[in-house]
């Protein structure tokens, strides 16, 4: 009897260190978590303001990517990319594949094209939303 009392004392004890363990852990984050929140709110409304007419192509402009095309299904519609930094993404510059969404460029794409492009995510796919061929 005695054994199963201070069996249930050092387990209650050990439950109420990893609680108390726990509670300061959320109540460390629960700041950085709300800040996060409170800039991501910001910039999303930030996006509401109008722009003048002046700013709207250069904005506009900014938002576009370099890369040049290492490969091009037309079959599927998908572009394989050497691009720079994706700004709009937090992405570095890399190659990868991107669906197409919009009309490819007559003529058709081809390996070693220059292109400024915009790139989005879609339901965790990479999707190609703005296309300009520099030729």
């Amino acid at each position: 009897m005695h054994n199963t009392a201070l069996l249930v004392s050092r387990t209650s004890r050990t439950s109420r260190t990893t609680l108390a363990v726990r509670l300061a852990l959320a109540a460390a984050l629960i700041p950085a978590w709300a800040w996060a929140c409170a800039q991501a709110t910001a910039h999303d409304h930030a996006a509401h303001g109008a722009q003048s007419a002046e700013t709207a192509p250069a904005a506009a402009s900014q938002d576009l990517s370099e890369g040049e095309v290492t490969r091009w299904d037309a079959r599927t519609s998908k572009v394989t990319l050497r691009h720079g930094e994706l700004k709009n993404l937090g992405m570095p510059p890399m190659t990868m594949v991107f669906q197409l969404r919009v009309a490819a460029p007559e003529p058709a794409l081809k390996a070693g094209d220059k292109v400024r492009f915009r790139a989005e995510q879609d339901q965790g796919a990479f999707v190609v939303t703005q296309l300009e061929v520099l030729r």
